[in-house]
């Protein structure tokens, strides 16, 4: 118990961002970006504390572009960017730190109109507020956030995946819309999502 809760608790060190090395990221050297801002997956101004982020080694992150926000359960998940719905599951009650929990969790997929698709992972059961095929807009409800599948503790785990700039289908950093401006999210700190 002690572990998680030092794991809640303390930010994590590692941070990358596609054709930028950690340290550059780390010393704030940002190159021109013109990829696409996105809006935080929640209601505008709900406080949120992101536990873990880019290629953190603390626990599941390791080599991947994706974010855990820490949340109740039953928190109002909204999405992040318009598009379509492209899979939902909907059913599971299971949650838990095994290997069979990886295809335990509720999720929703987003595609949007350049080919890249968000991820929304850990629903509760019967949180997901969303059918296949069904178009949503850019703060929209989608979800209610759980603790199924790989998951230690409620939360929401959101990954953007596409064609990086050589074209390579892959995981892909995501700058947001915040009360701070507009900026890549660092774990160990709260954010309040504003919606432009």
């Amino acid at each position: 118990m002690r572990s998680i809760l030092a794991f809640l608790l303390l930010p994590t060190l590692g941070f990358s961002q596609q054709d930028y090395s950690t340290r550059e990221l780390k010393d704030g050297k940002f190159k021109m970006d013109s990829s696409y801002i996105y809006t935080l997956p929640f209601e505008e101004k709900k406080k949120v504390f992101l536990v873990q982020g880019y290629e953190s080694k603390l626990f599941s992150h390791k080599g991947e572009k994706a974010l855990d926000f820490k949340v109740r359960s039953g928190t109002k998940v909204c999405a992040a960017r318009g598009g379509i719905v492209s899979a939902v599951r909907n059913d599971s009650d299971k949650g838990g730190l095994k290997p069979e929990n990886l295809s335990d969790g509720n999720y929703i997929s987003i595609q949007h109109e350049d080919g890249s698709v968000a991820w929304y992972w850990h629903f509760q059961k019967n949180g997901v507020l969303v059918n296949a095929g069904d178009p949503v807009a850019k703060g929209q409800l989608i979800g209610l956030s759980g603790n199924t599948g790989y998951s230690a503790f409620p939360h929401l785990h959101f990954e953007v995946q596409g064609p990086d700039g050589a074209g390579n289908f892959g995981q892909l950093p995501t700058r947001f819309y915040t009360q701070q401006g507009v900026i890549y999210l660092r774990p160990g700190k709260f954010y309040r999502p504003i919606h432009p």
